[in-house]
């Protein structure tokens, strides 16, 4: 059903539980299995640009460790699915202001993906409408199935 299975990470135990659903089910579908990881530059110069003036080498040096820590997330994703037989293939989306829903989107277009599958945080009320919801976004914007991975419930506190 599925031949063609993207998963979107960010290394958080939630991203992982996705990832985890998402190497079942393209060794279920025999499916390819394309992991993503996404880095919005323009948040990084935004968020800088708050605190006043900052020399440009720092912005550089921030962008280089995103992106040196993305390739880690997508390294230690790909060996998930190594260990588990599945071979992926892993990319390091850049985006330059727009946002990660959209860059998840436009990747999965690019592949011709059959589904997406994220891990989410399920926030509701308040917390989701100050974050929002890049789940959410993808969600109402995709044109495929998509499959959210719930994190797991908080123990309650007795």
């Amino acid at each position: 059903m599925f031949e063609r299975v993207i998963v979107a990470v960010d290394g958080s135990p939630t991203s992982n539980r996705g990832l985890k659903a998402a190497i079942g089910l393209a060794s279920d579908q025999k499916a390819e299995l394309s992991i993503v990881h996404v880095i919005d530059s323009m948040a990084t110069v935004s968020s800088a640009g708050d605190i006043g003036y900052i020399p440009a080498g720092y912005i550089d040096t921030m962008l280089d460790s995103l992106r040196k820590n993305g390739r880690k997330v997508l390294a230690k994703a790909e060996a998930a699915a190594r260990d588990a037989g599945i071979t992926a293939k892993t990319v390091l989306v850049e985006t330059k202001g727009g946002s990660i829903a959209d860059a998840i989107l436009g990747h999965a277009r690019k592949l011709r993906a059959d589904v997406i599958v994220l891990g989410t945080h399920g926030r509701r009320g308040l917390g989701r409408v100050l974050l929002g919801s890049d789940a959410e976004a993808v969600l109402h914007g995709s044109r495929v199935p998509v499959l959210l991975v719930r994190s797991p419930p908080k123990a309650s506190r007795a």
